[in-house]
This record gives C-alpha cells, structure tokens and sequence, in this order.
C-alpha cells in the first residue's frame, strides 16, 4: 500500500472529502490530491499531519508481512484486472502472513480497515479472514471486521473457479461463515 493509498484510506474512513481533510491538517488540497493519486511524495511530516488530521496514526510493526489493508489492495487491483486467480493466491497469501505472526503483531496487521476490492463478497472474504486468524489467538477484533456492509445475505463459495473446491457447509470455517462466504479449511492449508 502507497503512502497515497494509505492517506486516501485514512481520509475515507472518516467519511472527509479532500477540503475537508485540507482544512483540517493545513495540507493544501492541490497536495493532497497529488499525493493520493502518486503524483507527489510527501514528507514524513506532511504524512503525519494527514493522518493525525483523520485520527490515525504511522506506526512501525516489526515484521516484513503485508497487512490486511496493503493485501487488500492486491487484491482490489487483481480483481480490477479480471486475474481472479492472482486475487486468490493474494488472498492465501495474507492467511499465510498472517498465520506467520503472532499476538500484537497479528493485531496490528489487521488493525487499518482494508480498501474495498469492489467485489462485496470479496469484502465479506477478508473480514472472515481476519475474523479467523485473530480468533486463532483469542484476540479481539477491529470494528471493521463486524460491519454489516462485510457480510453477505447469501453465501458464496469462495474461489475463482480454478482452487474451487467443493464446500460442506458444516466443514465451513465458523468466521467465514459468519460473513456468508463458505470456504473449506484446505483451501488455508499452504502447500
């Protein structure tokens, strides 16, 4: 995830136009466009500033796993460009990652609410994802894992067609399926 990405996340999540957040830090809305769109690199200063000005903060997590919300935005671009089988293996990958951390720093990986993928389902996917591998350790959630716009009316089997694999929706991972999307436990199961 871009330090643009990251801003345009931040900015969205409390619902503040780019005036809004312009007035709010002092940035100019000139620079901040240009910054969420790649166009410029900011200072560190200049980030922090945006941030603080949404309430969110640049913290330093000592691993070199992706979060939830830079995995999240693999996802969104690969699903964007029609590849639903790198989607998926950028799905796995964060359980990996996630699986390969553990307590705090499991937490802070998922801490950030991910971007939407604009695929609700896929949406729903992440936060049974995320559901599931804090519940793994007993930690709590993000509030952004129990909204209502993550999960589905109607279930969906996840996959993309080629790591298809059939669901019993009693086998069905309980986070998952708490999202309305039935995934098998061996579709997790790095190989």
């Amino acid at each position: 995830m871009s330090i643009g990405e990251l801003v345009h996340a931040a900015r969205r999540s409390r619902g503040y136009t780019q005036r809004q957040l312009s007035g709010r830090s002092g940035v100019a809305q000139s620079t901040l466009s240009d910054l969420e769109s790649g166009k410029r690199s900011p200072s560190a200063e200049t980030v922090d500033r945006l941030l603080l000005a949404t309430g969110h903060q640049l913290i330093s997590i000592p691993t070199r796993r992706h979060s939830a919300a830079s995995a999240t935005s693999y996802i969104a671009a690969r699903l964007a460009e029609g590849d639903r089988e790198l989607a998926v293996r950028h799905f796995i990958q964060l359980a990996d990652d996630l699986a390969a951390v553990h307590r705090e720093v499991r937490f802070a990986l998922t801490i950030a609410e991910p971007p939407r993928t604009g695929e609700k389902r896929w949406d729903a996917a992440v936060a049974g994802l995320v559901e599931h591998r804090l519940e793994e350790e007993g930690l709590p959630l993000p509030s952004w894992v129990d909204s209502e716009d993550r999960r589905l009316r109607r279930s969906w089997v996840f996959g993309d067609g080629v790591y298809d694999l059939p669901v019993d929706p009693s086998r069905a991972l309980p986070a998952f399926r708490r999202h309305g999307v039935l995934l098998d436990p061996a579709t997790l199961a790095s190989v």
